[in-house]
Parts: structure tokens; C-alpha cells; sequence
């Protein structure tokens, strides 16, 4: 078992060499323009784009002196390098590794990225852009000049040597802070990030394209339904119950809008209602709660002057209506704020029949201010057209845990399993889609951290065949008689405590998680002391890890202290908890303050797209991260030794994805079986377990 120590014992962790002789620091500068942008584009549209053009080419072998390449010679001196004997260092290698594969036909031996390295290395300390990380280890940035070149297609020399200064400067910087942060980096990282970067740059899947162009369909039709159930366009029409004839022209502004007709003119006026904050405002005061504001972006970029005179602080305040906004997307769960008796069956019905309104508004608003679920779709059809393989592009280490994020403007991380985008993915000719899915991860990683020994038993049996499934056997609990696997329901239920309660979730939460059917299941309807009773006898029954959120808050006061200290493989001092990979988790800055319900908060100061802010913590917040991080490092490994027999061309989540020739399948998702089994050696002993299949599409 585990044990609490006040000892710091950071483990031997491998460390990369890497071929320096036979490195190649490379850096792009391309054409671009006002609306040629990978602002307005994604990565592979932009490299792909007839307009494209590589100006010039910053390269630098080994330790020599870097070289600029004008845009007529690149390919020349890309043809005297044996690319498969040598590697390749960039900062953003998805941008640069793009254009040597779909230009050049360049595939390197080995990606390097010091953009992954600086977001693995730095989270919540500083962003991962090459300015600021050659400033945090002690260089001067990156230089100014690119602005002149927008729009310009054919340099002068004047503007070739300036650019070149500048170009030259990426490449230095970028072999400078590599070697500063190769050594703080595990060699079982580094291959992650260049198993992360080839997916991107050398991709193999396909696109069904006609189920895509359905799909678009389905969700440009989804769209509009959610737009009708949100507003009545006829309510804010010429006599509408709204406004007056003056107001209602701020709707529909010119004389061309005001004469559409049918569904055109009703789109309309629900996008200009639901799209004015002002407006949907008022939509949310109809619901009877408080309208969600935050502190104006535009107001903290005043200077101190001009934000304190009486105009400044008029604009201090704007609407939160935004996707990141938290006190927006949680309005559909403030039930604690709602005068209904959550004891009393009616009340919950009404309460959720309110969730399902605001969370309708809320999708309403997301959907009309961002687009995402349909530009995704149209870069599916962009990404496939003319038989192209669709590049599966990962930000390593975008979430604080170490997860993977979005990329490509396109996140593969979210497609819904059974969705049509997912389906549409296609394995090349000869081949099959092999998957495999880690099953309950984070949950028998929590048992085993902390324990919870009968769990991790309950798990083994049910992996044997033997015993009973661990979801069943909690449902029993909650619905006093044998629940089976025949009871999908109550196993839902099961299910949804076994994985949900594990981070000290409470009863309210419980509830609400519940009424909106969480885990894709359908919506069930508890009073709240029955989900007291159910959190209460979920922490009875697993006392070890409601021990676990409490060795958690000692975790955070000793780093706020600066006292080292260690459990199982984890190890922390100040504002820092060592993994048994050698990565970390970090939190800086914490401090404690008195909360708006009266008792002590924690917080720390994170990051947010590169933007500070600050989060809060607690123990079962940061048992969550602990426990997300260890499974992350558990699923990461599993891949890298399943990479070394099938090449891995995706992960979603806890899923690693291959693409074995078709003959090979069945060995293939056998031999993926065997690993995802495997545990590495610092918890052998945790029980593992997965599930899968293969199919010609990523069906599985």
C-alpha cells in the first residue's frame, strides 16, 4: 500500500540523446495576407492552399552555421539531406513538418518540437510561443519585421535580408532553449511528441466525404431547430410583443432585410436577437436568473489612468456569454439559486425542465457566436477532397494534466463515438481502423492510488470473467435488490457513481449530473436525499479514497509551505507535484482566502490560452488532476510500446487507434490487447483492462 511521506524521492527517469550531428533546425517563412492567415485557417487549409508559398528557408545542420534559403533554392539543398537518417527541430513542428511532407515529400526519421516541449515543461507558467520561452530561459525573443512582408508575394532585398535577420534569429533561439529543456524532458516525452507530430505531418486516413456532406446537413439543420426553440421570431416582428417599430429596426437594419421572407427572415432575426448581448440579456432575466458579467478584456488593456476615471469604469463590466465564460456554460446547473424543494418529485421535474431551457439558451448562444460543429464538418470535406489524407492533428500537453487538445481548428479529441465525423474517418486501401479503449482508467487508478483495494479486487474479478461488474454492484446499494447487467437503467446508475464520485462530487452536483443524463445515458430524476445517501454510502463503502481527497489538501497546504513530501510515486515541494515520469504538475502561486460561503478557498495561478487566471483547488480537485495525469502517463506509455509493431494514427482520450494492413488486424488488436493490459512498472500491480475492435472506418 501507499504510504505518506515527508522524504523527497524523485525517480531515475531516462533522458533523450538525440543524433546531433544529423539535427536539422528548420524554420518557414511563408507568404501571407490579410485574409490568408492560420488566424482564418487551419494549419493543413493554409499549407494546402493554392496561394501557398515558402519564401524563404532558415536550416541549420548540427551545430553549423544556419543557412537562409531563398524560396528558389529550397528544394535543392532539402534534396542533399538524407532524410532518413536525420531528425527535425522546429517550433510548431505540425506547421513546418506539414509543408516538408505535402511540398517536399520530406518525412523525416524523427520530429522534435520545442513548442510541445515548452507547453510539458511550463504548464501554467508561461505560454508556449518561441518569444516567450527564449525569454523565460534568458534570451532576448524573437525580433520584429514580419509585418512588413504581408501581402508582399516577391521580395525585394531589402526586405529578403531584413526577414532574414529575423528568420535566422527563430532558428537559434529554437536550438538554444532545445537544448535547455532536452535535459528536464523524459525520453519516453520526447517520442510521445514526435509520435503526436507525425500523425499531423505524415498522415494516412482518408475521408468518407458523402457522409460527411450529410452530416454538415444534419448539424446546419440542428442548428436552426435550436435557434427556433430558443426565440419566436414572430415576438419580435412589426407588432411583435417586443418592441416597437423604432427598436425592432435595430433587428432588421436595412430595407432588404426587412423585406425577406419565410425561414430567411426568421433566421435572421433570431441571430441578431440571440446574437446582441444586449438582447439575449434579456432572454435570461425572462428565466428569473442573474445575468452572468466578468471584467471587460477591452477595460484591463487601459492604462491605469484611464481605467479609474469615471468613463473607464462604465465599460469595467461586459456580458460573460462566451464559451469559456464558467458562469455562463454552469447556468443550467446554479439549482442552489432556484427556489425549488429538491425533496419534493414535482420540483425536481420543474427544476429540470428549467435546465433544459437555459442549457438550450446557452447551446443557442454558443452556436450562433461560434461555429465550430459545422466549420469542423467543412474541414473534414476540405481536409479529404480530391482523395487527400486527413491530418490528425494533437496539441500535446494542452490540458494541465497532460491530455492532449484540439489542433487543426478541427479538435479530434471530441468526436462522439457512433457521430458521423467519427465514422467518416476511413482507413487507406488494404487497411483496417484497429482501436482499442482503456477501460474505467481513471477510475481503477483512484482505487489503486489510494487503496481502495476491494475495488481494484471487484475490478480483477470482472476483468476474469468472474464476480460481479463493478457498476452492478454499487447499483445494489442504491436500489436496495440485485441489479444485473439486464438493468440498464440502474447499471447506469452504477455507472455514473462508480466513475463520478470518486473526485468528491456532492449531492447537489449529483443530482443535476443525474437529471441532464450524464455519460450519454438517460436523464433520472432523484430527490437530493437520495443522492446524499447515495455520495454518503459511495464514501463509506470506499472510505480509502475519501482518505485519499484529505491527503490531497495536505498535498496543497505543503506546497503553499514549501515542504517536500511524498506518496506512492508521487512526489512535491513548492507549488509543485513530481510525477513518476519525471513531468509534473504545477501550481503556482497558491494562496488561501476566505470564500463567498464563508469558509477557506484555495487558488493558484493557471493558465488559459495563454491568458492568466486564476483557478481554484481543493482535494478531490486535485486528486482529479493527479489521478487524469497518472492515467494520461499509463495510456502514453502503452502507446509508445504498441507504436514500436502498428504505426498509431490517433488517440481520443484513452483510446489508442492503429492502422494495421487488413491481413493483420486481428493480430493487430490482439498484440494492442496485450499492452493496454500492461501496466508500467511503477504501478504493476494496478488491474488494467480494454476493449476494442477493428473495422474498415473508426467505427469502433
Amino acid at each position: 500500500m501507499n504510504k505518506l511521506s515527508r522524504t523527497f524521492t524523485p525517480p531515475d527517469i531516462p533522458q533523450h540523446t538525440p543524433d546531433w550531428a544529423r539535427l536539422v533546425s528548420l524554420d518557414f517563412e511563408t507568404f501571407w495576407d490579410a485574409d490568408y492567415t492560420l488566424s482564418k485557417l487551419s494549419t493543413s487549409e493554409y499549407v494546402r492552399d493554392p496561394r501557398f508559398k515558402a519564401q524563404m528557408m532558415g536550416i541549420k545542420v548540427g551545430n553549423g552555421k544556419t543557412r537562409i534559403i531563398p524560396h528558389a533554392r529550397i528544394k535543392t539543398e532539402l534534396a542533399k539531406i538524407n532524410w532518413a537518417t536525420h531528425s527535425l527541430l522546429c517550433h510548431n513542428t505540425d506547421f513546418d513538418g506539414f509543408i516538408l511532407s505535402h511540398h517536399y515529400g520530406i518525412h523525416p526519421a524523427f520530429l522534435y518540437d520545442t513548442l510541445s516541449m515548452a507547453r510539458g515543461l511550463h504548464s501554467n507558467d508561461i505560454g508556449a510561443g518561441l518569444d516567450e520561452v527564449s525569454v523565460f530561459y534568458g534570451g532576448h525573443g524573437k525580433l520584429e519585421g514580419l509585418e512588413a512582408t504581408k501581402g508582399v508575394l516577391k521580395w525585394g532585398k531589402e526586405l529578403f535580408d531584413k526577414t532574414a535577420v529575423y528568420c535566422a534569429n527563430d532558428v537559434d533561439e529554437m536550438l538554444r532553449v532545445f537544448k535547455l529543456m532536452l535535459p528536464k524532458m523524459p525520453d519516453d516525452e520526447i517520442h510521445l511528441i514526435d509520435l503526436t507530430c507525425r500523425m499531423f505531418c505524415s498522415p494516412v486516413l482518408k475521408v468518407d466525404i458523402p457522409r460527411v456532406e450529410k452530416e454538415l446537413e444534419r448539424e446546419l439543420a440542428r442548428r436552426e431547430a435550436l435557434m427556433y426553440a430558443a426565440v419566436d421570431p414572430a415576438a419580435y416582428d412589426v407588432g411583435g410583443e417586443r418592441y416597437d417599430l423604432a427598436e425592432w429596426r435595430t433587428i432588421l437594419k436595412t430595407k432588404a432585410e426587412r423585406a425577406l421572407e419565410g425561414k430567411e427572415r426568421d433566421l435572421l432575426i433570431i441571430k441578431r436577437i440571440i446574437g446582441s448581448s444586449e438582447k439575449f440579456a434579456t432572454l435570461l432575466e425572462d428565466e428569473n436568473v442573474e445575468v452572468p458579467m466578468k471584467i471587460s478584456p477591452a477595460w484591463m488593456k487601459l492604462d491605469k489612468e484611464e481605467r479609474e476615471s469615471e468613463e473607464g469604469l462604465k465599460k469595467k463590466y461586459t456580458h460573460a456569454f462566451a464559451k469559456d465564460d464558467a458562469k455562463f456554460t454552469e447556468l443550467p446547473n446554479m439549482v442552489e439559486e432556484w427556489d425549488y424543494d429538491l425533496n419534493k418529485p414535482d420540483d425536481v421535474r420543474a427544476m429540470a425542465a428549467k435546465q433544459d431551457r437555459l442549457q438550450a439558451l446557452v447551446d443557442v448562444r454558443i452556436a450562433v457566436k461560434s461555429t465550430t460543429n459545422v466549420t469542423r464538418a467543412e474541414r473534414f470535406l476540405t481536409a479529404g477532397a480530391n482523395g487527400m489524407s486527413l491530418p490528425v492533428g494533437y496539441a500535446y500537453y494542452r490540458a494541465h494534466t497532460g491530455r492532449w487538445g484540439g489542433q487543426n481548428k478541427m479538435n479530434m479529441q471530441n468526436l462522439t463515438r457512433g457521430g458521423e465525423l467519427r465514422l467518416s474517418i476511413l482507413a487507406a486501401p488494404g487497411h483496417q481502423i484497429a482501436v482499442q479503449d482503456s477501460g474505467q482508467i481513471e477510475c481503477r487508478v483512484n482505487g489503486w492510488l489510494w487503496g481502495q483495494d476491494d475495488l481494484m479486487d471487484a475490478f480483477r474479478d470482472a476483468d476474469r470473467g468472474i464476480g460481479r461488474d463493478a457498476y452492478c454492484n454499487f447499483a445494489d446499494h442504491v436500489y436496495g435488490r440485485e441489479i444485473t447487467k439486464a438493468d440498464k437503467t440502474e447499471r447506469f446508475v452504477g455507472k455514473v457513481c462508480v466513475l463520478g464520485l470518486g473526485f468528491q462530487m456532492g449531492a447537489p452536483k449529483l443530482q443535476i449530473t443525474f437529471a441532464k443524463g450524464a455519460l450519454g445515458g438517460p436523464p433520472v430524476y432523484f430527490e437530493l436525499d437520495k443522492c446524499k445517501m447515495i455520495v454518503n454510502t459511495y464514501r463509506q463503502k470506499n472510505h480509502r479514497i475519501q482518505a485519499g481527497w484529505k491527503i490531497c489538501e495536505g498535498i496543497i497546504e505543503d506546497m503553499a509551505a514549501g515542504r517536500e513530501g511524498s506518496y506512492g510515486p508521487l512526489n512535491w515541494e513548492a507549488n509543485t507535484i513530481w510525477l513518476p515520469n519525471g513531468m509534473s504538475l504545477k501550481y503556482p502561486d497558491l494562496r488561501k482566502t476566505r470564500g463567498d460561503k464563508g469558509w477557506d478557498e484555495w487558488s493558484y495561478q493557471g493558465m488559459l490560452k495563454g491568458t492568466p487566471i486564476r483557478k481554484k483547488i481543493y482535494g478531490g480537485l486535485l486528486t482529479e488532476n493527479i489521478v487524469q495525469a497518472l492515467a494520461r502517463i499509463i495510456v502514453g506509455w502503452q502507446m509508445l510500446q504498441i507504436s514500436r509493431k502498428y504505426r498509431v494514427v490517433m488517440t481520443t482520450h484513452d483510446e489508442v487507434v492503429t492502422m494495421p494492413k487488413a491481413a493483420a488486424a486481428e493480430a493487430c488488436l490482439k498484440y494492442m490487447a496485450k499492452w493496454m493490459s500492461t501496466a508500467p512498472a511503477w504501478c504493476s500491480d494496478i488491474p488494467l483492462n480494454c476493449e476494442g475492435g477493428y473495422d474498415v472506418n473508426y467505427s469502433k
